[in-house]
């Protein structure tokens, strides 16, 4: 019988996966995520942790030049321009504007052990917006796994849609750019999209819904594995300890009937309480480790699934 596995995946945005509902309002945040990434990848090599870090690809730029050296050919045509990345205003390199540019980050963690470099989009796509097609999709796509190839030499196997907008018929695109796995979505269980939201934020803390096993599927001919719980920032109540003690009680079901756990969040939810999110962090690790030695459960990268 298979062992049970602990997945960790991390949506690595800075300011192209807010700058649309935020502005410039969640910049603090976005600074303290440059502060917390090395802190991450502290604990994951103390912990021996694999983690995929899906990564959105105008983060591999080094300057404005290669900015728009990189940029696809067809660029989202979204009827809410709002949504349009490309519109954003942009510095000349990483040290003039690190919210938009990472590529240090991204050589630390790749040259992190058991660290995994995998596709968010090039530019943070909106794969159910009205207006965008499928053709402009597959070029997004196309200028992620060229920048990482090309700076990185690094063949992209993993895939998360931005906001876990997850599209049937945009799967079959992953597969012919040579994506192999991607992050799934479990299904609203309402139609209001402020019922899901309750209930999935209440569902953080209190039981509301039971365990369930969690393996590798196919769809349209690439594997997918569901996220099974979202790592919320650290909140100074009460709330916090209900979370980590939910998070925990997941782990110990995976691990005990041999099922995958799946965990993921963005640096940038560590970006302030850096020292309580980090602590969260730690007591899920060691909670791992405990798991590990009694029930064998393994610490596994998405593209190792």
């Amino acid at each position: 019988m298979q062992n049970s596995k602990f997945v960790i995946s991390l949506d690595f945005e800075l300011h192209w996966g807010v700058f649309d509902a935020y502005g410039n309002k969640y910049n603090e945040n976005i600074l303290g995520a440059r502060k917390a990434i090395p802190k991450i990848l502290d604990l994951f090599k103390k912990y021996e942790i694999e983690a995929t870090w899906a990564t959105v690809g105008l983060l591999f730029n080094e300057n404005k030049d290669e900015h728009l050296n990189y940029n696809p050919s067809l660029k989202p045509s979204y009827n809410d321009k709002n949504l349009n990345s490309y519109d954003c205003k942009i510095g000349d390199d990483e040290k003039s504007d690190p919210l938009h540019f990472a590529y240090s980050l991204i050589k630390l963690i790749n040259e992190s052990h058991g660290q995994e470099i995998a596709c968010h989009t090039y530019s943070h796509y909106y794969c159910k917006a009205e207006g965008q097609s499928i053709a402009e999709f597959d070029e997004d796509i196309k200028s992620s796994v060229r920048i990482a190839k090309e700076k990185f030499n690094l063949n992209l196997k993993s895939f998360v849609f931005p906001k876990n907008e997850v599209t049937d018929e945009y799967i079959k695109v992953l597969k012919n750019n040579s994506i192999e796995i991607f992050r799934d979505s479990y299904r609203n269980k309402f139609s209001s999209n402020i019922l899901e939201r309750l209930y999935r934020l209440f569902n953080t803390y209190f039981a509301l819904s039971k365990f369930s096993k969690n393996s590798v599927q196919e769809k349209h001919g690439v594997k997918a594995i569901y996220g099974d719980r979202f790592l919320r920032p650290y909140t100074k109540s009460f709330m916090n300890n209900l979370m980590l003690g939910r998070i925990k009680d997941e782990m110990l079901e995976a691990a005990k009937c041999n099922s995958i756990y799946h965990l993921w969040w963005h640096p940038h939810n560590f970006g302030q309480n850096l020292d309580q999110n980090l602590n969260n962090l730690e007591q899920i690790l060691v909670h791992y480790t405990q798991l590990k030695s009694k029930y064998n459960m393994s610490s596994i990268c998405m593209k190792n699934l």
